[in-house]
């Protein structure tokens, strides 16, 4: 009996062992990596601002003419109440007076019209700054994004600000097509990989040492090459 007990005490204890085991051995994550990537539409934004230049020009015609047309409200006021002053005190000068309000009736009316011309320009230009803002903001609709050596493509249906552009665990670069609108462009990533363990003790891919080998957009350049890819930015103009 003695011995059956030591025996199923030891098989406990090595059932035990096991279980500490399986809990501490390292469990592998199989998926590709990913770097953020910022798209800005510099052609558009160009195009935009050229517009809220020409509006803010017409701003500020429309800001002096109107000035100017104030102040000349404001003479014709001081010239009214010094008429009626005069002839509140017996002056002759009643026909002066019908002029002075005709006149300020007339520039009155011309004012209304040049602030309703100026409100439009001022909303126009609002909504131009609100375009301009998106586009800055790198907020666009990417169609897709292909892996052109494993021929793996990925679909997107909305617009956003936040891409992320995947890489490929198995290689140190990816060329890949990246389709905007109607027009598709190409670009080659290099990168250096390394395999770490994660605070929840998951092997995972990590990427660094970022660098831009050809494309076909503008311009491409990365914020931080030699950070891993969770710290760095590609950022694309088109």
């Amino acid at each position: 009996m003695k011995k059956k007990s030591i025996g199923i005490l030891l098989m406990y204890a090595l059932a035990v062992v096991f279980f500490v085991a399986c809990e501490e051995e390292v469990e592998p994550l199989i998926s590709d990596p990913s770097v953020s990537i910022f798209f800005l539409n510099k052609d558009s934004l160009d195009q935009v601002n050229v517009i809220i230049d020409s509006l803010s020009e017409e701003q500020v015609k429309y800001d002096t003419v109107i000035t100017n047309l104030e102040t000349s409200a404001d003479q014709l006021v001081d010239r009214l109440i010094v008429i009626t002053d005069s002839i509140a005190n017996g002056g002759d000068l009643d026909q002066e007076r019908e002029q002075i309000i005709h006149d300020l009736d007339t520039l009155n009316l011309y004012l209304t019209g040049i602030e309703r011309e100026d409100s439009v320009v001022n909303a126009t230009k609002s909504g131009w700054n609100s375009t301009a803002a998106t586009i800055s903001s790198g907020f666009l609709k990417v169609t897709s994004i292909e892996n052109t050596k494993k021929r793996r493509s990925i679909v997107y249906e909305e617009s956003s600000s936040n891409w992320k552009l995947p890489l490929d665990m198995r290689a140190n670069d990816v060329d890949l097509d990246i389709k905007i609108a109607d027009r598709t462009y190409r670009l080659a990533v290099g990168y250096s990989r390394s395999t770490v363990t994660d605070e929840k003790n998951k092997v995972i891919i990590r990427t660094s040492d970022f660098e831009i080998i050809s494309t076909t957009f503008n311009s491409a350049s990365v914020t931080c090459g030699d950070c891993i890819d969770s710290q760095t930015t590609i950022y694309v103009e088109f």
